[in-house]
């Protein structure tokens, strides 16, 4: 009985290009196509803020990485060195990052969103702490207002921008191959990794939009990594498949059970 794969099915990924090869590799393993068209892109910040976390890091009792992006910026500007207050992160890949510097988490959630980082800090006393949370301004505001409630003083540091690509030709494309059923898959790893293609199809092709939104309903697979990330879809009645470890691995694994 040979493995279960994608049975060479052409899948798009929509995450920023810096992160899009580690996804590729695995949908090759598991025999589907990538496909590689960006809807996000990332440009490291080195804000006032970044500035007074690195220079007064002595100061802070925990540092919150909520991204890859976020910890190559950090890093950029703090050097190869220990950071002397205890670390968090969200996710895996956040995780692999940081251990790139030679630092290592002291706390990592068993469900990769801010909630579960929430709930794996109730058992710690907040009360009074100082948190630096290098991360972009786009990122909802669950982690840092659940902290504050928990007693913590947080300073969010702009660390990265996450916005729509310069260059939209690509997205538009995708919103053809989606409506016209030239690709099987498409995924998804953050909630603007699908509102940057709706916002430019309802911007530039907005008669196109509807047929875009039922194209995802009917003529393709939508992968979620999330439900955070699926919340945006459901917004539009559009079901998603989404793993119960939210992992880009696990998200093809779940992927492939849908599609076997």
């Amino acid at each position: 009985m040979t493995d279960r794969n994608l049975n060479n099915k052409k899948v798009v990924i929509t995450r920023p290009i810096e992160r899009a090869d580690a996804l590729a590799d695995i949908i090759k393993d598991k025999g589907g196509q990538p496909i590689i068209i960006p809807t996000l892109e990332l440009q490291l910040v080195e804000s006032d803020e970044l500035h007074y976390i690195v220079d007064n890091i002595n100061d802070f009792d925990w540092i919150i990485f909520t991204s890859p992006a976020g910890v190559t910026s950090f890093f950029k500007l703090y050097g190869e060195k220990s950071i002397p207050c205890k670390i968090a992160v969200i996710g895996v890949k956040t995780e692999e990052e940081l251990e790139k510097h030679n630092n290592h988490p002291d706390l990592i959630p068993e469900k990769f969103t801010a909630e579960g980082l929430l709930k794996s800090f109730e058992s710690i006393d907040l009360n009074n702490k100082k948190i630096a949370l290098p991360r972009t301004l786009s990122a909802r505001k669950v982690l840092p207002e659940g902290l504050e409630v928990h007693g913590a003083d947080v300073l969010i540091a702009e660390a990265y921008t996450s916005g729509i690509p310069r260059d939209t030709s690509g997205i538009l494309e995708l919103s053809n191959m989606i409506i016209n059923s030239d690709i099987d898959i498409v995924t998804f790893t953050s909630p603007l990794t699908i509102k940057n293609l709706f916002e430019v199809v309802k911007t530039e092709k907005p008669d196109e939009f509807n047929i875009l939104v039922d194209a995802l309903k009917n003529n393709v697979i939508v992968g979620s990594i999330g439900p955070i990330t699926g919340k945006v879809c459901k917004e539009y009645n559009i079901d998603t498949v989404e793993p119960q470890r939210y992992t880009v691995k696990n998200m093809i694994d779940a992927i492939i059970d849908a599609v076997n």
